[in-house]
């Protein structure tokens, strides 16, 4: 998971958690209460197949079924397959044109495909039939955000957290929308409220932490690298960054003893290997093929901006520019390594 706004996957709301239970309460009884049990469960393959043997049965009632379809969509969502949870979501709206939730895990999987204006669409229903959730304003805004309207994105924030002042995600989200419209000082207020509301936020501190970096504030963004990597040793990202700003700060690098708690064999494994000296910047661009195109893209554009910047770092300008140009260029607009990209190349005298 690379450093961008929080909440796509993670926000399900109590009272929307409440009506799934109550539903299947209602609906349970021509199904095994196991396979009622598997089809909650948090396990996606067990999820997976629980779900799965509800539907065959042909007995089941509508309800019944469109919450059958509805986690298991939720199970091939966390497990990547977004063609396959679009497609179950579907079939829950279809059977329940009023199943807010669906609508709304939908609209996280097309703006996760990169199919904002359908995202939008969803969200924009979910808003219409709900318009007090505070999570699908914060889902909205991350379309908006990933579609370049910044001022709309700030707007979904804004009445995220007029309905819920007390959500950390929302001020996340908000501070990386002001942190691309260069309003820094707005950024800083939002992440350093996200981080009062959940001091164990790992995810905000790496964010206000590439704030700082580029703000030239190297030894507060250490501060908050270090601090995200105590709360999260697995984080491999964390551990990239403060990697970055001990080699800017001629400090001796810290990341092989890092590594012992990362899991070497995920990505971002291969940007690990390249910042510890055992790959070339070639061979982690290879090892992203075989990828689908859309985590293929996003590693791509990974392995582009640290490749650039480490090469910065040891002093090699003419091949940090390419790779630093290709970032800037394909890079999603809602990663950071986009807007890091942009800022290396601005401060080179190079932007686009």
């Amino acid at each position: 998971m690379t450093v961008r706004e929080k909440g796509s996957r993670a926000l399900v709301c109590s009272a929307l958690a409440a009506f799934l239970t109550i539903a299947v309460v209602g609906h349970a009884v021509a199904a095994s209460q196991l396979d009622w049990s598997n089809c909650l469960a948090v396990q996606p393959d067990r999820k997976i197949a629980g779900c799965t043997r509800i539907l065959q049965d042909q007995g089941q009632k509508p309800g019944s079924r469109a919450i059958a379809y509805y986690n298991r969509g939720r199970a091939h969502f966390g497990k990547g397959d977004l063609s396959l949870a679009i497609a179950d979501y579907n079939e829950a709206i279809r059977l329940e044109t009023g199943y807010v939730a669906a609508y709304e895990a939908r609209g996280r999987a097309w703006s996760d495909k990169g199919e904002f204006a359908r995202s939008i669409a969803d969200f924009d229903e979910v808003i219409r039939r709900n318009p007090h959730l505070s999570s699908a304003y914060n889902s909205r805004g991350i379309a908006w955000r990933a579609k370049g309207d910044l001022n709309r994105a700030i707007e979904d924030y804004d009445e995220a957290l007029r309905l819920d002042s007390k959500s950390s995600i929302p001020y996340n989200n908000r501070a990386i929308a002001w942190r691309a419209k260069g309003d820094i000082d707005r950024a800083m207020a939002d992440f350093n409220e996200a981080i009062r509301l959940d001091p164990k936020f790992a995810l905000a501190y790496v964010n206000r932490g590439v704030a700082s970096y580029y703000g030239g504030y190297v030894a507060r963004a250490q501060v908050d690298f270090l601090h995200a990597s105590d709360l999260n040793p697995k984080d491999a990202y964390a551990a990239l960054w403060l990697d970055l700003t001990l080699r800017r700060s001629m400090i001796p690098s810290q990341l092989s003893k890092a590594a012992r708690h990362l899991d070497m064999k995920a990505w971002p494994a291969p940007i690990i290997r390249l910042f510890l000296g055992e790959m070339t910047p070639a061979a982690v661009i290879a090892a992203t093929h075989g990828r689908d195109p859309i985590t293929r893209r996003a590693q791509v554009c990974e392995a582009n901006l640290f490749s650039g910047a480490l090469a910065l770092l040891q002093g090699s300008k003419e091949q940090a520019l390419p790779l630093l140009q290709r970032a800037a260029s394909d890079c999603p607009r809602t990663f950071v390594e986009w807007e890091a990209a942009n800022a290396e190349l601005r401060a080179l005298g190079a932007a686009p």
